[in-house]
């Protein structure tokens, strides 16, 4: 219901216009137990040598007595006239009474003191009764944010409960969204669909908000007229007048303001600024909490799904070599990340020929991987029915520069070796060369062209090598040659070569595992930034 205009209420009328004391007082009996009345009451008939009664606002007899005895008293009250109010801050709580005719001087004294001291005693009651209020409401509060799963409704509960405990009309939570700079409204209590859809509360255009995100608590003494509110006319239609701003802010950071409207003019107190306050930061501290917490689960979702995509890339790269009656293959794949970039693999192609690939896309992780599955299925696609190898890499170049961006390509290596063994025909697309070992010496396979994925219209060239028994070639990837130590050193080709030489003699597997480990050994517990592939091919 809208509150009635601040001119004609008075401060007992509207709670909203007392002060934190007086808006938990009502009466005497709601403050004062009877067991402290009945002692008063004794004490005072010792020292006077008469009767003492206490009752409340609306005449009702507050201390132990019969029923009919109480009505006595009360006629001999109206009898007698003599009473003195309990009044504190002319709001009238009960009077004290003295039962009988004429009572002394002696005796009305000390009826004026009791009624003092029930005064004050009432004051220092009220004001327990209030902080435990707000204690009990801060309590509450925190373990609703603790234990609620409906973070929005948990909002809208706060926004309610701190309307009832500072007996203020309306209150609202608004969040800041970085990205766009408008408050967004996340809980509320007595705010009508006609205010919420005002306009846009963005925080370049209200300098209140402004000053309660940089940390300030902002009074506001009518918003009816105050040229900081920037939708005056419709705060004055909802019946919005005093109020306070007050920023939401934990471990210094401010994550929205939270406001509470009283229907009437009021002076707040500094406890309420300070209650206010506690409210704020339980709800920031909430607000934060949930938003790790939601963070937390879309961080264990993807991490689910890069799971899945790791597992799903593992069943694209070879789990073991292609058999081959002239060559022995050993092979190694390492993704730095769940998924990765590179990929190798062997092709069982017609009449006994076999083909092996390696590639390199640039990225790692998701957009990587994806990247490698699209170069892969072309790469399987056009060598099953294209016979050149340089064309097979020309259409696969082709296919990459229809479906990336010009940022998005890929380095290749795609070689053939013959049935017998005695052939390699191969193309590299901007890969790193791989080292073929012929007795103490290496060579490099160089021939080809452009990396995919950058130039549709780029020419290929392949070449072909004879091969002879013992020969090696070790296929690589760039997160071999550029694993680094702590010292920032990389392992390089050199070194690569050494080891090459150093393991030659071993089985093609155990040999391309030592190749590994030598780059781990270099490496120590640096974290490497790239993947690592490996394969190695052994002529018979």
């Amino acid at each position: 219901m809208k509150p009635k205009d601040a001119t004609t209420e008075s401060p007992t009328d509207n709670p909203a216009m007392l002060s934190d004391e007086q808006r938990s007082i009502h009466t005497l009996r709601e403050l004062i137990d009877p067991a402290t009345l009945s002692s008063l009451r004794g004490s005072f008939s010792s020292l006077c040598g008469c009767s003492l009664a206490f009752f409340d606002a609306d005449g009702t007899r507050l201390d132990t007595v019969s029923s009919s005895s109480a009505q006595a008293d009360v006629v001999d009250v109206e009898r007698d006239d003599f009473s003195v109010p309990v009044i504190w801050r002319e709001h009238v709580l009960g009077s004290v009474a003295v039962l009988e005719s004429c009572p002394s001087e002696q005796a009305q004294s000390f009826a004026r003191l009791i009624a003092s001291i029930l005064g004050i005693f009432c004051r220092q009651e009220a004001r327990i009764r209030q902080r435990v209020g707000e204690l009990s409401t801060i309590y509450g509060l925190g373990v609703l944010f603790a234990r609620t799963a409906d973070f929005d409704e948990a909002l809208n509960i706060a926004a309610q409960r701190i309307c009832h405990v500072m007996q203020v009309k309306s209150a609202s939570i608004r969040l800041l969204d970085e990205a766009t700079g408008e408050l967004v409204i996340s809980g509320l209590h007595n705010i009508s669909p006609a205010y919420l859809h005002k306009g846009r509360i963005r925080l370049s255009e209200n300098p209140i908000d402004q000053a309660a995100i940089s940390g300030e608590v902002v009074y506001i003494e009518d918003a009816r007229t105050d040229p900081r509110v920037r939708f005056r006319d419709h705060a004055k239609k909802e019946g919005m007048v005093s109020g306070l701003c007050c920023p939401l802010a934990y471990r210094g950071k401010t994550l929205g303001v939270l406001r509470i409207y009283c229907g009437v003019k009021r002076k707040f107190s500094a406890l309420d600024t300070e209650l206010l306050q506690a409210v704020a930061s339980l709800a920031a501290a909430a607000v934060f909490s949930s938003r790790l917490l939601a963070e937390a689960r879309d961080a264990e979702r993807l991490a689910r799904h890069l799971q899945h995509a790791g597992q799903i890339q593992r069943r694209m790269i070879p789990a073991e070599p292609i058999c081959h009656p002239k060559i022995q293959f050993g092979q190694v794949y390492q993704p730095s990340l769940e998924v990765g970039g590179d990929f190798f693999d062997y092709l069982d192609l017609p009449k006994g020929n076999v083909g092996v690939a390696i590639a390199d896309v640039v990225g790692k992780g998701l957009p990587g991987a994806l990247m490698m599955a699209s170069v892969r299925s072309a790469l399987r696609a056009h060598a099953q029915s294209v016979f050149n190898i340089d064309d097979i890499i020309s259409r696969v170049n082709q296919h990459m520069c229809r479906d990336t961006l010009v940022s998005e390509f890929a380095t290749m290596f795609y070689g053939v070796f013959s049935p017998d063994g005695k052939q390699f025909t191969y193309c590299n697309a901007g890969h790193n060369p791989p080292l073929l070992l012929r007795g103490e010496q290496f060579s490099e396979l160089e021939e080809g062209g452009l990396v995919i994925g950058v130039a549709p219209d780029a020419a290929y060239l392949k070449d072909v090598v004879e091969l002879q028994s013992g020969d090696q070639i070790v296929f690589y990837t760039d997160g071999v040659t550029e694993a680094m130590n702590y010292d920032g050193d990389l392992y390089g080709t050199e070194r690569l070569r050494d080891s090459i030489l150093r393991h030659r003699h071993l089985e093609v597997v155990t040999m391309t595992q030592q190749l590994l480990w030598d780059v781990r050994r270099f490496a120590g517990l640096a974290e490497q930034a790239d993947d690592i592939t490996l394969v190695v091919a052994s002529v018979q």
